[in-house]
């Protein structure tokens, strides 16, 4: 199973925010403090945070991380077996995605079609599923589409290496075809309308995938019984 938290950062007020941030670890805060908006900040601390919360869910106890990172910079958990995350953030969300098998996740909140990124980097079908929908429809059909093949590149961990247009993503049947023709069959991608004006896309090999809600104060709580 792959699940996925999520917290809304507008629910932070400068108060709380201290009290996330000063729960985060030394990088982590210097990393926020350097940011020039606090929404940024926000986000940067909760990533983390949600990363402690979501180790704390699967094992039951606190559990100390050391991040590293692949060649592309995808990040891991070193010394912990058994847990593969991938964290994404837009607008008022902070996303993670977990499990026990690699995973990929991206959010998105809905945008106006861009024809230039269409053009260069959707395949052809992908093209056909945004025109044949009609008004608002494209919009959201665009996001969906691009935050699936995001999670797919996430879930590979390859970053720019691989190209958004050497593979295209289906819908309606949730699988991946690269160039040759050939389908991904160990993977699966699914989208979800989110929060009415986003969408969630995973990448994983696991067909059950749960979205919860995380509020601050479950955070709040959290970093209380930990101290």
């Amino acid at each position: 199973m792959i699940i996925i938290n999520c917290i809304n950062i507008t629910d932070i007020n400068n108060d709380s925010y201290q009290l996330l941030r000063n729960a985060v670890s030394e990088e982590r805060r210097i990393r926020a403090d350097h940011f020039h908006f606090m929404d940024d900040a926000k986000r940067c601390v909760c990533a983390e945070l949600l990363l402690q919360y979501s180790l704390f869910q699967e094992f039951g106890r606190l559990v100390e991380m050391e991040i590293i990172y692949n060649k592309f910079g995808k990040p891991f958990l070193n010394h912990t077996k058994g847990f593969s995350y991938n964290i994404s953030h837009s607008g008022k969300w902070v996303v993670i995605a977990y499990g026990s098998s690699e995973v990929g996740i991206d959010i998105e909140r809905i945008q106006i079609v861009k024809e230039n990124i269409v053009d260069r980097f959707f395949a052809e079908e992908e093209k056909i599923f945004i025109h044949e929908g009609t008004g608002n429809e494209q919009k959201e059909r665009f996001t969906q589409i691009w935050t699936l093949k995001e999670s797919y590149i996430k879930y590979l961990g390859t970053g720019l290496s691989t190209r958004l247009n050497s593979f295209s993503v289906n819908v309606l049947d949730g699988m991946v075809t690269n160039q040759n023709g050939d389908i991904q069959n160990n993977l699966r991608i699914k989208s979800y309308l989110f929060d009415k004006d986003y969408y969630i896309s995973v990448c994983s090999r696991d067909e059950e995938v749960t979205i919860h809600e995380i509020k601050l104060e479950d955070l709040i709580q959290f970093i209380n019984s930990s101290v």
